[in-house]
């Protein structure tokens, strides 16, 4: 157990900010596209019902069990008036599964529907479905130990006023996040006050890892999580439904508190406020920091994500580095031989928990195998000389899964993870010359447009597609189409149809939303969304110069830069960095560099700088060339969040 320094390194997270419209929904008009469902998808869906044993009360049960209040009526309000949560906008659920909705999915969506505060075993208890995540809370010797502090700070301090409105009031004596990704770690304002000493344990390398997964990509990565999250869709049986190991991520505030104490693999035992912890690292599996635990007083396993009540993603579509299948299971099975024995109950981060020893231990064992079948399995096939596009629609799901519902592709999908998989070992390419250099979408789609004899036949071989229920391949020649540039309205609503059909098809959750998304994308274009609270602000601060400076660089537009040939002093209250600019490509030299050799010396704070590189005023003192600054800063990109997807 390692206290972190003084000095905070960097982190940001995948996870936009809180984009939301009128009643937590779609903001301005939404589709009045009829909704349009296939005889087709209708008889799928009717199979998934009589292959699968969706009745079984044993879930049901599961996620019902020790419910002891409530979420505050009416939701969970922000400051503003605005909802930053509410149950009330899943309530739909409560009817028969409709047309629109495969009925594995909805039957999840229900269970995960299911919120309050819930009594785990005597001393341990979880606030679930106020957020996208789960808060747990243990009972330590002085106040409340507190797991996972959800997404923002209203609904983690709606979270903990719940608690001592229903337990009883008690300080909060400890906080432990579980991994790197937001939604266990946003709100950790809502429970540890500005100032307050009360210590905060991570996994090893949280803050560099968390960085990693975020800062440079982070404007791509969180447009694409808008579709993913479904945040620009409205609630509804035609609509977001669920979010797979949550509804949706709560519309708040996202703060942020430094760490103070660092778990590592020497970390097998630790008392947290008179609570013994047995830690067992999960990293480099669902996240690549992240530990989990076993409580040997409460005979409580703690998971974090590692397990779930679905498969998960072994790469995000929202877009992160692949995750490792292999270890993930290595992970899972080693914790199966730690506590397996020991364990008469199982929390996880999301979703509802597990009870008995024996269920446990078999809620683990086929969490396992799902990663280690779709691991080998995917390697099987490629050593075979498949491909990236071939592994996913090859892999057949293991016959486990047909009873094992939790290992069902709810968030992570059989076909995509495969791919990922392949991607992990071999990358994206697959050996073939023609997929060195692929063409673009537009104009591969002109060539296509041209080589099939125009649009209108185009648009009858996709419609004789969707009459033999080939809706992949209706979906296919139509994007060409589209991506041609200037398509018909009437390929523009066909797409839309098939994309939605899909979507009611969708046994996961995002990629119900994602297909929804696109749907939505071509019949009205690409929605802009009004944000609550902007960029977490608390946690930018803790960026690294280096980071800083980075990010910042991957802005420089080369056409711009094209003959330019310069330096620059850039000191900071954390530090100084030597910034170049020379063959099109802009570099930071952190705390180095001969600053009397820099054609421009600038001081300023973050925050001062940060608003010129972003177009806003902001205090700096320039020494040298003031209009070299202004050049440089003009070299840059703004980045939009709001491109287009599904659309040129």
């Amino acid at each position: 157990m390692r206290p972190l320094p003084s000095k905070i390194i960097c982190v940001v997270i995948y996870v936009p900010s809180c984009y939301f419209g009128v009643n937590g929904s779609c903001s301005g008009k939404c589709s009045k596209m009829a909704v349009h469902v296939y005889n087709s998808t209708r008889q799928f869906n009717a199979r998934v019902s009589e292959r699968l044993n969706l009745e079984d009360p044993a879930m049901l049960e599961a996620a019902q069990r020790g419910k002891l209040a409530d979420l505050p009526a009416g939701g969970i309000l922000r400051p503003d008036g605005g909802k930053a949560w509410d149950p009330a906008w899943f309530a739909f659920l409560q009817e028969e599964c409709p047309d629109t909705a495969n009925p594995s999915l909805w039957r999840h969506a229900q269970l995960n529907a299911i919120s309050g505060l819930f009594e785990v075993t005597d001393g341990l208890w979880q606030v679930r479905a106020a957020d996208y995540a789960n808060m747990s809370i243990i009972a330590g010797a002085s106040g409340w130990i507190i797991v996972d502090p959800l997404l923002t700070r209203e609904t983690a301090q709606a979270s903990l006023q719940l608690v001592n409105d229903t337990l009883g009031h008690r300080p909060v004596s400890a906080v432990l996040v579980t991994h790197t990704h937001a939604d266990h770690f946003g709100g950790l304002g809502g429970v540890v006050g500005e100032g307050e000493d009360i210590p905060i344990y991570v996994p090893e390398e949280f803050m560099a890892y968390a960085a990693a997964e975020g800062v440079l990509g982070g404007n791509h990565t969180s447009r694409r999580a808008i579709d993913q999250f479904g945040l620009a869709l409205p609630f509804g049986p035609d609509g977001l439904v669920d979010g797979g190991i949550g509804k949706t991520v709560a519309r708040g505030y996202r703060g942020f508190r430094e760490p103070t104490i660092e778990i590592g693999d020497r970390d097998r035992s630790v008392s947290i406020d008179g609570v013994t912890f047995e830690f067992l690292m999960g990293s480099g599996t669902e996240a690549p920091a992240e530990f989990t635990f076993f409580l040997p007083d409460h005979g409580v396993l703690c998971m974090a994500e590692v397990c779930t009540q679905t498969q998960h993603n072994l790469l995000t579509p929202r877009g992160a580095e692949v995750r490792d299948a292999r270890l993930w299971a290595r992970v899972i099975d080693e914790a199966l031989t730690r506590f397996g024995d020991r364990a008469q109950a199982l929390i996880n981060s999301h979703n509802w928990p597990v009870w008995g020893q024996a269920q446990v231990q078999t809620f683990m064992l086929e969490q396992r195998d799902i990663y280690k079948y779709v691991h080998d399995q995917t390697l099987r096939l490629a050593n075979h000389g498949m491909t990236i596009k071939e592994v996913g629609q090859a892999l057949e799901e293991p016959d486990f899964a047909r009873h094992a519902l939790h290992v069902r592709g709810y968030y992570g999908m059989l076909h995509f993870n495969a791919r990922a998989v392949y991607q992990k070992y071999y990358g994206a390419f697959d050996g073939r010359p023609v997929d060195l250099n692929p063409l673009p979408p537009a104009a591969e789609g002109a060539r296509y447009l041209k080589a099939l004899g125009g649009e209108q036949r185009v648009l009858d071989l996709a419609r004789e597609a969707v009459e033999q229920d080939d809706l992949q391949w209706a979906a296919t020649l139509l994007n060409h189409v589209v991506f041609a540039g200037d398509p018909s309205p009437d390929t523009r609503g066909l797409l839309s149809e098939i994309y939605r059909n899909m979507a009611y098809r969708a046994e996961s959750g995002i990629e119900r939303n994602i297909c929804l998304a696109s749907a939505q994308e071509l019949e009205d274009g690409v929605r802009v969304l009004p944000a609550a609270g902007g960029r977490n602000a608390e946690l930018a601060a803790t960026l690294s110069l280096e980071d800083w400076l980075d990010a910042y660089a991957i802005r420089l537009n080369p056409e711009r830069a094209r003959g330019e040939a310069f330096t620059l002093q850039l000191q900071l209250p954390e530090g100084s960095a030597l910034v170049s600019v020379a063959r099109q490509t802009e570099f930071a030299r952190i705390g180095g560099g001969q600053a009397d050799a820099a054609d421009v010396r600038v001081r300023a704070t973050r925050e001062a700088l940060e608003a010129r590189m972003n177009g806003q005023p902001g205090e700096v003192a320039i020494e040298g060339d003031a209009a070299l600054f202004d050049r440089w800063l003009a070299l840059h990109d703004s980045f939009d969040i709001w491109f287009e997807i599904a659309t040129p």
